[in-house]
């Protein structure tokens, strides 16, 4: 991941934004006071990037159990003190696809799994340990609550227990609303993968003089 001067570390990029003028838009790492944060950046200089940044910023907040820095307008960090790469991330690239001015709220912990037919429901233990329940599930060896705790460890870097169905953050803390988020995306994760590699090779193999680097 390429390190640029001032920004930190860039760790996801949005080569051209859909729903603003085209600009690239990327999230950066930055350490300020012993605390990592995400800052929401892009060099374009088209008139309302600003708010289009900020605008993100917020949605990522409501998205992914996220808080807005002090001092930037579009920098976000955890409350729980502990930076969660993976869930910053997904929070950025949702919260990109949504249309300005479109309301971004955190998402239930519970989905249904077209794929089986069962209702998926996450079921929060406190200190930041989930466990997944597949309702539905007439053969305990068809349940798909395996299948998805292995995708949300995947997705946002948690621990698996031995359990097979019980997830946890190692900050020990509660975030209902990253777990949320990404429930959707485990229901089907290769394809979640997959959308994941187009992102990052377009932001590889764009030419510089196609987009605006971010």
């Amino acid at each position: 991941m390429p390190t640029i001067a001032d920004l930190g570390t860039r760790i996801e990029l949005v080569a051209m934004d859909p729903h603003f003028q085209d600009i690239s838009i990327a999230l950066y790492e930055q350490e300020r006071n012993g605390t990592t944060v995400a800052l929401v950046h892009s060099y374009s200089s088209k008139g309302g990037t600003g708010d289009r940044l900020r605008s993100i910023a917020d949605s990522m907040g409501a998205l992914g159990d996220l808080e807005r820095g002090e001092t930037e307008a579009a920098t976000v960090r955890f409350a729980c003190g502990t930076w969660h790469r993976a869930a910053a991330k997904r929070a950025f690239l949702e919260a990109c696809k949504l249309l300005p001015g479109q309301p971004a709220t955190a998402r239930p912990l519970e989905a249904e799994d077209r794929r089986s037919g069962q209702s998926i429901v996450v079921e929060g233990l406190r200190g930041g340990r989930y466990r997944v329940h597949a309702q539905g599930a007439q053969d305990e060896s068809k349940s798909r609550a395996p299948a998805i705790a292995r995708g949300l460890a995947k997705l946002a870097e948690l621990d698996l227990d031995e359990d097979g169905v019980t997830v946890a953050f190692g900050c020990g803390q509660d975030h209902d609303a990253v777990v949320g988020l990404l429930l959707v995306r485990a229901l089907n994760l290769r394809a979640t993968l997959r959308e994941d590699e187009v992102t990052s090779s377009r932001g590889v193999l764009a030419a510089p003089s196609a987009q605006e680097q971010p």
